[in-house]
């Protein structure tokens, strides 16, 4: 053996005699040279950042190499600092999982618990032993392993991801190669990490934040209104834009974003499609940055200068998004921004903006007072103009009065209609006017359903009937202000229903369970259809029956179209 050591085919042996616990006798606290202690914090908390960087990098990755799913980070993370804890107080080195060295014991059929157990109680037979093995291990042996492992490594990193990578992941794997090979594997892992960093960066930032665009025109809210409002925001809702938001907002992809509605307002585009609302909905965002949410404040200033309302919807103020974008000052009064916390209700606000117009051409109308008046002023609150531009003759002005007197002309009956029926008793205009469109029956003909209805009111926060419930009663609404609310498996939505409007009717007439819990949201007045009233009316006036069943479908029809259009909307 000293003739192969000498000639170097064996590894030199340890010179010493001291037994394996040699070392925790040389341990004397008086010696301890303090000063010098504290230099090593540094490299302390080095070593401990890499301990707990490596375990989410190399535990993976052996689980790609060895086909192991059964991977769970948090456990080894816990394992490995038990152990590290454990180790340094009896003094010993850091546990580190290597990659190399675990797989090629696994190779080797150290796949098993057992396999563990063994390769640890032979680790304590050797530390028994001493050092003193290492002068009978040959060094080809160990050449010859270090060999085996770059190859292996080499061809699993260069050779088998050749055609599985796109360009860049390939170029990132041979610049971390690289520079393994000429400096530090550790150096190897920074570099590798930052230019993952980067690339991610750049792939992220090629993919918009933008999910979807639409127009108010094809998705307003679920506020059950009367057809001729219908019919007027369904052309005044043009100039209501709706943008969706999602992942995570940052300096890389909010570019995009601002160049999106800076595009929106510059002036050719502007003059061809003029906006009154911007709606952004955050409701699939889940972070931003503090330079996006700098640009939100620049987007509304920018929005402010062509008299753009922007609004917010699905933002939770108090979550990491809101306060963010609180932080910078976009919820300050003066920027102008109002906050909802879902797009209905977003909607709904733009909704009554643009109503404002519709009445005051509606009273106009009535009262003969637009002959002398090309445009009518919408009457706003001293100090609060959400639909005001500066100039009456402005495009959004001008296809809003036009957008409004179009539909009184077209629905001048509809309009002029309620006038005439002033004189009538309720239910009897109730009835004329939720049905106004949906049949060719005069008054005559619906007057004898009027004794079948019963006068009901409800104090405000008075709950109508809940989720489940077995229908008793179709509502015409005289008064007030309901809200139906939906609980679904796939989430909730509300509806907000208006004076003038039915509530309740597709259960009512086709016998199933309630989907909804409808309170009074203000004090109401109701009419009411029993199941008692019900059957005595399709007894008595079959006729007024099946045309009440008819009128019922063409109601629902009406709902579902509108509450489709925004359940899409939102699923975008």
């Amino acid at each position: 053996m000293d003739t192969l050591r000498s000639k170097g085919w064996v590894f030199d042996a340890p010179s010493s005699s001291n037994p394996w616990y040699h070392f925790y006798t040389l341990y004397d606290f008086a010696a301890v040279d303090w000063s010098a202690f504290l230099d090593t914090i540094p490299a302390m908390f080095a070593l401990t950042f890499f301990g707990v960087l490596h375990v989410p990098i190399n535990v993976p990755a052996l689980g790609i190499s060895t086909g192991e799913d059964n991977l769970n980070v948090d456990r080894e993370l816990i394992a490995h600092g038990v152990t590290n804890a454990l180790s340094g107080c009896v003094g010993s080195i850091q546990n580190y999982l290597v990659y190399t060295n675990s797989l090629l014991f696994i190779d080797s059929g150290g796949n098993s618990r057992l396999a563990g157990v063994m390769l640890a109680a032979a680790t304590a037979g050797i530390l028994v032993v001493g050092p003193v093995i290492v002068g009978f291990i040959p060094v080809m042996v160990v050449g010859a392993l270090i060999f085996l492992l770059g190859i292996e490594l080499m061809q699993e990193a260069l050779v088998d991801t050749w055609g599985k990578l796109h360009r860049h992941e390939y170029l990132t794997v041979v610049i971390i190669v690289a520079t393994m090979g000429a400096w530090d594997f550790v150096v190897g892992i920074f570099v590798g990490i930052i230019l993952a960093c980067f690339s991610f960066v750049v792939q992220t930032s090629r993919k918009s934040a933008i999910r979807a665009t639409f127009s108010g025109k094809i998705t307003g809210s679920t506020v059950r209104r009367p057809p001729i409002q219908q019919r007027f925001l369904k052309e005044a809702g043009q100039q209501t834009l709706i943008i969706k938001l999602g992942g995570y907002l940052f300096f890389g992809t909010i570019v995009s974003v601002e160049n999106t509605m800076r595009g929106l307002i510059e002036e050719e585009a502007f003059n061809r499609r003029p906006i009154r609302f911007l709606t952004l909905d955050f409701s699939r965002v889940y972070g931003i940055d503090f330079s996006a949410a700098e640009a939100f404040t620049r987007i509304n200033r920018i929005l402010r200068q062509r008299n753009v309302q922007m609004t917010i919807s699905g933002l939770d103020v108090e979550g990491d998004v809101g306060r963010s974008l609180q932080n910078v000052g976009l919820f300050e009064p003066m920027s102008g921004v109002e906050i909802f916390e879902d797009l209905n209700s977003a909607l709904e606000f733009c909704e009554n903006d643009y109503l404002k117009v519709f009445y005051s051409h509606r009273e106009a109308l009535l009262n003969g007072k637009n002959k002398t008046s090309t445009f009518l002023e919408v009457p706003m609150a001293q100090g609060q103009s959400h639909l005001g531009d500066a100039v009456v003759s402005s495009p959004r002005q001008q296809y809003l009065q036009q957008a409004a007197r179009t539909t009184l002309h077209e629905n001048e009956v509809a309009v002029m209609a309620p006038a005439a029926w002033s004189a009538m008793r309720q239910p009897l205009p109730l009835l004329l006017q939720t049905f106004q469109g949906l049949t060719t029956r005069n008054e005559d003909f619906w007057f004898r359903v009027c004794r079948y209805f019963v006068r009901e009111s409800y104090a405000a926060g008075n709950i109508l009937y809940h989720e489940g419930d077995a229908p008793k009663g179709f509502y015409l609404l005289e008064s007030g202000m309901l809200r139906a609310e939906y609980e679904l498996p796939q989430g909730r939505y509300f509806e907000i229903i208006v004076a003038g409007r039915p509530c309740g009717e597709l259960p009512f007439f086709s016998e199933t369970r309630r989907t909804a819990t409808v309170k009074a949201e203000q004090d109401c007045v109701s009419w009411c259809l029993t199941v008692e009233k019900w059957q005595a009316l399709r007894n008595e006036e079959p006729e007024i029956a099946r045309e009440l069943l008819t009128v019922s479908l063409k109601l629902t029809t009406e709902r579902m179209d509108s509450i489709t259009s925004y359940v899409l909307t939102t699923a975008a």
